[in-house]
């Protein structure tokens, strides 16, 4: 499961995606999608993902090193933790939450890489992600194929632009399901019929929710878990086989921006 150089983005695109949500202003900080995103991070990430550090990479790490330095450590970056306050806007508790999740999810994966070889480490890692997934958000996965099966049925248009309509791309931006976890998007081909849908993603959440000096290593962006926790496992929790929704993502590293595929087998 080689994890390999990601291409470059589009010139200027993590430009663009921060653009987009310093100006957002309220629709940004308190329209649909914001709401959508402050529960489905607190549901997804905070209750269903958060678990994987405490529970099965703190316990491995104990194992491989020194346990008492290990809870040392892990306290000092649980310390970092940004809290949610009672007035903040529903995309500020999605951006905390979100930025905690990743801050600690980056600290284990680095931790972790010190004591075994790749191939073990994305086994662990990779591993961890799809078991949880499977065991605790069978929901989401069912909700994702369920849409794919219902894009399914529509029928083909010869000659017909998969470039997305202005009504197309609204609806997106009002209702992105994934948006928790990729932060603001635009649809960039659109092609239910032939079983095809583009999206990009300007600056990735993953990149941009937490507080640089706080990450483990505030000199690169949380790469490890980008790779692996998101890309990684997306990607064979979607493969086309297991699952009729096939799904790819191309970060765009050492950019914040990445690119999102979703397919499916079209309509005979």
């Amino acid at each position: 499961m080689a994890i390999t150089e990601q291409s470059q983005p589009p010139v200027a695109a993590g430009a663009a995606g921060r653009s987009q949500q310093e100006e957002g202003g309220i629709l940004y900080e308190w329209g649909p999608q914001a709401w959508i995103d402050m529960v489905m991070s607190k549901r997804m990430l905070v209750d269903r993902g958060g678990p994987m550090v405490p529970y099965t990479f703190l316990p491995i790490l104990r194992m491989s090193a020194d346990p008492a330095q290990i809870d040392r450590d892990w306290a000092e970056i649980r310390e970092c933790r940004e809290k949610v306050r009672l007035l903040d806007s529903p995309r500020q508790r999605w951006r905390k939450r979100y930025g905690n999740f990743v801050r600690e999810i980056e600290w284990a994966l680095l931790e972790l890489r010190k004591h075994f070889t790749q191939e073990q480490y994305e086994e662990i890692v990779v591993g961890t992600a799809v078991s949880l997934a499977h065991e605790n958000s069978s929901d989401f996965l069912e909700m994702m194929n369920k849409m794919t099966e219902s894009s399914a049925g529509s029928a083909v248009v010869e000659g017909a632009s998969s470039e997305p309509s202005r009504r197309q791309k609204l609806a997106f931006e009002m209702f992105n399901p994934a948006g928790f976890l990729t932060g603001p998007a635009e649809i960039t081909e659109y092609d239910p019929g032939g079983g095809q849908v583009t999206m990009f993603i300007p600056d990735c959440g993953w990149h941009s929710c937490g507080k640089r000096e706080d990450l483990p290593n505030p000199d690169k962006l949380p790469e490890e878990g980008c790779l692996l926790i998101c890309k990684a496992t997306f990607e064979e929790l979607f493969d086309g086989e297991e699952s009729p929704l096939t799904i790819n993502f191309e970060p765009h590293l050492p950019d914040t921006s990445c690119t999102a595929r979703m397919s499916w087998k079209p309509k005979a």
